[in-house]
C-alpha cells in the first residue's frame, strides 16, 4: 500500500481561520457572512447616512467647522470595534507590556488596541473575513444541484419489478 500526502487547500469548514501576522503571533478570523457582521455593519451604515443628512454633508449648506460633528463617533471607530467584535475572534501570541511572558486573552478592546498599533491587521482581518465568505457561498453553488449518489451502487432510476414468490396470495 502506498499513501501520497498532498496540501489541500484550506477549507475553511468552521468559518474560520487562523492567519499569521508575524512569526509567532496569529489572529483567528471569522466570515463576513456572519449575520450579527452584517447586521450590525447595515445599522453603522444607515447610522452614518443620517448623520451625513442631519450635517448636509455633500451639499453647499455643509460646514465641516460644526462643532457637533466632532462630538459624534467616527465612522472609522465604529467599524474598528464592529471587526473586534465579529471578525477577530482570537489570538495567538499576543503579551501585554505590563506583564512580559504572559499570553494576553483576546478582547475585543484588546483587538483594538492590536489595531491602534498595528492597522495593517484591521484590513487584512477583513480581507481573510470576506474571503471566507465567499469561498463558503462557492461550496454551496458548486453543491446545489447535485444529485446524491445512490446507495446501492447502481445507477438511479426507474426501480425494477421484482418477481412474485410462488407462495405468495395474489399470485
Amino acid at each position: 500500500m502506498a499513501l501520497v500526502i498532498t496540501q489541500a487547500p484550506k477549507l475553511d469548514l468552521d468559518g474560520t481561520r487562523w492567519v499569521d501576522i508575524e512569526p509567532g503571533v496569529r489572529i483567528k478570523v471569522g466570515s463576513s457572512a456572519n449575520p450579527k457582521f452584517k447586521s450590525h455593519h447595515a445599522l453603522i451604515l444607515r447610522h452614518q447616512s443620517a448623520i451625513d443628512v442631519r450635517y448636509g454633508v455633500g451639499t453647499d449648506g455643509f460646514d465641516p467647522a460644526n462643532a457637533e460633528i466632532a462630538s459624534l463617533d467616527s465612522s472609522d471607530d465604529m467599524m474598528v470595534d464592529l471587526v473586534c467584535k465579529h471578525i477577530i475572534l482570537d489570538w495567538e501570541g499576543v503579551e501585554e507590556a505590563e506583564t512580559p511572558g504572559v499570553i494576553a486573552p483576546y478582547t475585543k478592546e484588546r483587538g483594538k488596541l492590536l489595531i491602534a498599533i498595528r492597522p495593517d491587521i484591521y484590513f487584512t482581518a477583513l480581507q481573510v473575513a470576506t474571503d471566507i465568505a465567499i469561498r463558503s457561498e462557492e461550496r454551496i453553488k458548486e453543491s446545489v444541484g447535485k444529485l446524491s449518489p445512490s446507495t446501492d451502487g447502481a445507477a438511479t432510476g426507474r426501480a425494477k419489478r421484482t418477481r412474485k414468490s410462488a407462495g405468495s396470495e395474489n399470485a
